[in-house]
């Protein structure tokens, strides 16, 4: 019986690492083991801004991948990093939905693909599966992620209205849409509830087979302790400012100096507007801040350090951090420095993560600080049970995208949309 899936992704290798890249690559990977014969549908690189062809050899090689044409408009139009703001409507790649779709027609017929499976967040992505979806007549199942719309975001109320627009026609053609937290499933459901039984959450993950054969708990001994955040800050949501304050406490108290402790911020961004911050705390001897490492490397530093960061403040507290579920998988402590009304304090809380601190108090974040150094040499409070974090391999959540596509290829081959009610919704549960 044929199970080819048509897999619509703008992230895929050698994209530069991205938590999008990885959920469409792992899903490719392991739809494979259980009986499905994917097919994939992805823009020419030369689109990218930056590529890494470290994690290339991850393809399979009787996987078909067509790369269609694409360019980002930003860089091909602009002037002294200026360009027309509607060319970036709804993003910088409408320009891959005519090849894209094209293809993907191509694609549908020498292929017969049972079912299309898309991932956001690039909004030109949705336009092709869903014209895809609606030329072909297959069932849909899109993979929002994150939130396509906010209230008040996108800002500007031309590209929010066209975003809102494009959201809605999604939700409305795909057989199910998929979110990574519940959080932004219950947002969803609040919009649109005529169509909420279709909602359902398979989180992001970690995959083994990324990380080293051998993973030490225990702390190194000699040298500093490395407390390691890995990604980027963003400054109005996941600005260290607080946490600098806060190691700068403890420093006044003496409680550690740069022989005790180092702090490595790997790729964050904005450096220049962070190192500002750590001057003005008084830490800089403490922080240091390193360049990207390819994905391989940046998975050892996290088996390697003695605790990880994860900053998460309150205009992301509908997502969860890819990273977080590597992090799980280091089998390292993990100090979370977030809203505690998000939805990443709920997925700490479930690991057994007992303590977090507040984003915006340093006093907070001091006090864990301290408790979390103190605590390395022996069962630590912000060390995640290991029965919780077997649920987020990567196996297991695209174990879930696998019955969720038989069950909506089922349907729709019994002549119905695929009505998977309480079922679906249990997936991410």
């Amino acid at each position: 019986m044929n199970r080819t899936i048509l897999i619509v992704a703008f992230h895929f290798p050698p994209v530069a690492t991205s938590s999008g890249m990885q959920r469409a690559l792992k899903a490719v990977r392991y739809l494979r083991e259980d009986g499905w014969l994917p097919v994939v549908l992805t823009v020419d690189p030369r689109a990218y801004d930056k590529t890494n062809p470290s994690q290339l050899h991850e393809i399979p090689d009787d996987v078909v991948v067509h790369r269609a044409f694409g360019v980002d408009a930003r860089r091909l139009c602009s002037i002294r990093n200026r360009y027309p703001g509607f060319l970036a409507w709804p993003d910088a790649w409408l320009s891959w939905w005519p090849a894209a779709v094209f293809a993907g027609k191509r694609l549908i017929r020498r292929h017969e693909p049972r079912a299309i499976w898309s991932t956001f967040p690039i909004s030109t992505t949705n336009l092709v599966a869903l014209r895809l979806s609606r030329w072909s007549g297959l069932p849909w199942v899109a993979d929002f992620r994150d939130p396509m719309t906010l209230d008040g975001y996108p800002p500007d109320p031309m590209r929010f209205r066209l975003a809102r627009r494009i959201e809605q026609r999604t939700v409305e053609q795909a057989s199910r849409t998929v979110f990574t937290a519940d959080y932004t499933r219950r947002i969803y459901a609040e919009r649109y509830p005529e169509l909420a039984d279709r909602f359902l959450v398979i989180p992001n993950g970690y995959d083994e087979a990324n990380f080293p054969d051998v993973i030490a708990s225990e702390r190194r001994r000699g040298g500093p302790i490395t407390l390691l955040h890995s990604g980027a800050l963003q400054p109005k949501a996941r600005n260290p400012r607080s946490f600098f304050e806060a190691l700068g406490k403890i420093v006044a108290k003496k409680a550690v100096d740069s022989g005790d402790l180092r702090v490595v911020f790997r790729a964050c961004g904005f450096q220049d507007l962070y190192e500002k911050s750590a001057a003005d705390a008084g830490v800089s001897d403490l922080v240091h801040f390193e360049d990207h490492l390819p994905y391989d490397a940046a998975i050892r530093e996290m088996v390697a350090a003695d605790a990880l960061l994860v900053f998460q403040g309150t205009a992301y507290n509908h997502a969860v951090p890819a990273k977080l579920y590597e992090y799980f998988f280091a089998k390292k402590p993990i100090l979370g420095i977030l809203d505690k009304n998000g939805e990443t304090q709920s997925v700490l809380t479930q690991a057994g993560v007992r303590y977090t601190a507040s984003i915006d108090d340093p006093g907070e974040i001091a006090g864990c600080l301290e408790k979390l150094i103190g605590t390395l040499d022996r069962d630590s409070p912000f060390l995640p049970e290991p029965d919780s974090v077997h649920e987020y391999s990567r196996r297991n959540q695209v174990r879930k995208l696998s019955v969720l596509l038989r069950e909506v290829v089922d349907a729709a081959e019994l002549g119905g949309r695929g009505d998977v009610g309480s079922r679906a919704g249990s997936l991410g549960q």
